[in-house]
């Protein structure tokens, strides 16, 4: 609307502090936690076997064999995150342990025979992976019949600018056609998996986050200091180390304006 001076002086300092007093609600934004409930809601058995697709340091991993008494196969590209995923191992009790194994692999090269997996799970990956539909795919050909899918990722939504976005693609590692909504729904249907559910989570890990902890606010404290005095950090850090410091800040800021979007699709092998 076009600004009109007589609402912005007049009518709208009326009702200023009780509107922002209502943004001061929370809106009950869903947590990470949703994830694992929507494992839950799948009721798979104790000892099911289940492969953690870029498993990173094995957080992941120990939730799910904790949780609900999996099998679970951490795999990573990142040799660093095994190494480390396996000395976390051994401060864990025996029989946790006992469940949990880490390999190289990844979402295009799962280290399992075919039809031999209950679920894949798969958090904060696709959108580093070229072909999104070969990882789909591959998902498919490690599951047994019934087996199920939890994936995570953040997409790309109409708000971002195709400028914006392919810098900060390009910083975070991220394949720009698998930030694409449309793009994962055409992989996921070209595998033949089903799906279960697709749950649009907009902001809301964001805004959790910043309701706990002011995540997102220190990030865009770190962004505007990042912006102001470049030379500091460049000189003290480097580059490549500031660009990704850069980077992660935006990131965090463009989800809470809506620019990113989480999102968790629940997917089944017939």
């Amino acid at each position: 609307m076009a600004w009109d001076r007589e609402f912005f002086y007049d009518s709208y300092p009326r009702v200023e502090e009780a509107f922002a007093a209502r943004l001061d609600e929370s809106l009950a934004p869903r947590d990470p936690s949703v994830l694992l409930q929507v494992v839950r809601e799948l009721d798979l058995r104790p000892d099911s076997r289940v492969v953690d697709v870029g498993c990173g340091e094995g957080a992941h991993a120990f939730r799910l064999a904790t949780h609900f008494g999996f099998r679970v196969l951490g795999i990573d590209p990142v040799q660093r995150h095994l190494d480390l995923a396996r000395e976390a191992r051994r401060e864990l009790t025996t029989e946790i342990a006992s469940r949990v194994s880490f390999e190289r692999g990844s979402a295009t090269q799962v280290p399992a025979h075919d039809a031999t997996l209950d679920l894949v799970w798969c958090r904060d990956v696709m959108s580093h992976v070229e072909q999104p539909g070969d990882a789909y795919d591959e998902f498919a050909r490690v599951l047994r019949p019934g087996g199920y899918v939890a994936a995570y990722q953040m997409v790309a939504t109409d708000l971002i600018e195709t400028d914006e976005a392919r810098w900060l693609f390009d910083v975070m590692g991220v394949v720009s056609t698998s930030a694409d909504p449309a793009v994962l729904d055409d992989g996921i249907a070209r595998s033949g998996l089903r799906v279960v559910d697709t749950i649009d989570l907009s902001s809301e890990w964001g805004e959790w986050s910043q309701e706990q902890d002011g995540r997102a606010a220190r990030a865009l404290l770190h962004l505007a200091r990042l912006l102001r005095e470049p030379e500091r950090y460049r000189a003290e850090f480097g580059d490549a180390a500031y660009d990704v410091m850069l980077g992660d800040c935006r990131w965090h800021v463009y989800r809470m304006m809506g620019k990113l979007a989480g999102r968790i699709d629940v997917l089944q092998k017939p």
